[in-house]
């Protein structure tokens, strides 16, 4: 069994490069943009748990007005985001910051929309919406991805695997009843698009893990990831209609939440 630290830096060099670090797509992230409707013209927005920043540089683009600041905890991926942020002549209105998502070093209401794409899950989709929810001004919004099942009869196949991978996946309503009780009044939801997984994130990472094996030859941890990663594939493109990305919408409109367990 690989330790923790070992499995993120094996994960970090097989990712190392890549646009994407999970699935998603420019489209997504724009349809879920699009149900913030009360923002200001020039918000301020935090990207949490960032990687490369394909979603950063979206919302850059759509909103040029906006600030974003960018955080998350892998140097690599920080400097590929800030180098490319930097090409396109956005870093007056990029902060690309290295910070932990369970603390973020924000005041309360510095925020008018918290952004956070395939992440929320590291610290937990409870704990994140409780602990970001001061840093959102009121009327405010939270944007996360959450993987989520769309049905409740599995695969026995699927079912095992997200119990061993993450066994705080959940329901989608399960997620918006969590979400209401934490103060979230939830705007939207909609399932990230198949495409988004196939073409966006398992198309390019394909291609990659043959030269990741042939970097770590005679890596037994490396290989074992790798087959990990192909096995993942497999999986989860067969079941698509069983589980998947979920955007959620939330906006800040309660005045105070009520306590759940996490």
């Amino acid at each position: 069994m690989v330790n923790e630290d070992r499995l993120i830096e094996l994960l970090v060099r097989m990712h190392e490069g890549l646009v994407r670090l999970g699935p998603g797509n420019a489209q997504s992230t724009l349809k879920a943009l699009s149900y913030c409707h009360a923002l200001p013209s020039a918000p301020r927005i935090l990207d949490v748990g960032c990687g490369t920043g394909s979603q950063t540089l979206t919302l850059a683009a759509e909103l040029p007005d906006a600030r974003i600041t960018a955080t998350d905890l892998v140097p690599v991926f920080l400097t590929q985001l800030k180098t490319e942020a930097d090409r396109r002549g956005w870093l007056d209105r990029i902060e690309i910051k290295e910070a932990d998502m369970n603390a973020l070093p924000f005041p309360e209401n510095s925020f008018d929309l918290i952004w956070s794409e395939g992440a929320v899950y590291i610290m937990g989709f409870n704990q994140g919406l409780k602990k970001w929810r001061p840093l959102v001004r009121p009327g405010g919004y939270l944007v996360v991805s959450e993987i989520s099942w769309f049905h409740s009869d599995p695969p026995a196949e699927l079912e095992d695997y997200w119990q061993e991978q993450y066994p705080g996946i959940r329901h989608v309503e399960e997620n918006l009843a969590a979400a209401d009780c934490l103060g979230w009044t939830p705007i939207a939801n909609f399932h990230l698009p198949d495409e988004a997984w196939t073409v966006d994130y398992y198309g390019p990472l394909q291609k990659r893990l043959p030269l990741f094996r042939r970097e770590n030859a005679d890596d037994q941890d490396a290989q074992a990831i790798a087959d990990r990663t192909e096995q993942e594939m497999k999986i989860i493109t067969a079941n698509f209609e069983y589980c998947g990305y979920e955007f959620y919408v939330f906006q800040k409109l309660s005045a105070a939440p009520a306590e759940i367990s996490s």
